[in-house]
């Protein structure tokens, strides 16, 4: 879906949208601000540019017993970042949770994705999709 949103808002503003190196560049300072200043997050490294795409990687201090807990994390992330424009869904990867991310004006838009990650992440990720597959974690 973030592929379609990313079409629907360059067929809207223009192929360029998202694209701006500069702006992106400063995004991702202002969110390295914002994260600085946060309780129970902290930004792994710096933020990542790669291709047009900002990757915000945050370790996760507390333990995240369920989706509503995830999901507040994240809002309250992209409630301090994120633009006019906004977009994200849910992604669960092997050892931490994705948001990928659009979000911009109509002059300018950013791409990208929030990972929250760490030990809580991964143990949180790794329950959630046992409980979506049905698997056993051990089998003898």
């Amino acid at each position: 879906m973030v592929d379609d949103i990313i079409e629907v808002f360059r067929e809207q503003f223009g192929e360029g949208w998202g694209r701006d190196e500069e702006a992106n560049l400063r995004f991702s300072v202002d969110a390295e601000r914002v994260l600085q200043d946060m309780d129970g997050v902290h930004l792994i490294g710096e933020p990542e540019l790669d291709d047009g795409q900002i990757t915000l990687t945050v370790w996760v201090d507390h333990p995240i017993y369920d989706l509503m807990r995830a999901d507040r994390l994240a809002y309250d992330i992209f409630g301090r970042i994120s633009d006019d424009l906004f977009y994200t869904e849910r992604r669960f990867d092997s050892k931490a949770i994705r948001y990928p991310f659009v979000t911009g004006s109509s002059r300018y838009g950013h791409v990208g994705a929030l990972v929250l990650a760490g030990p809580h992440a991964a143990d949180f990720a790794d329950r959630h999709q046992l409980r979506s597959t049905g698997g056993v974690r051990f089998q003898a």
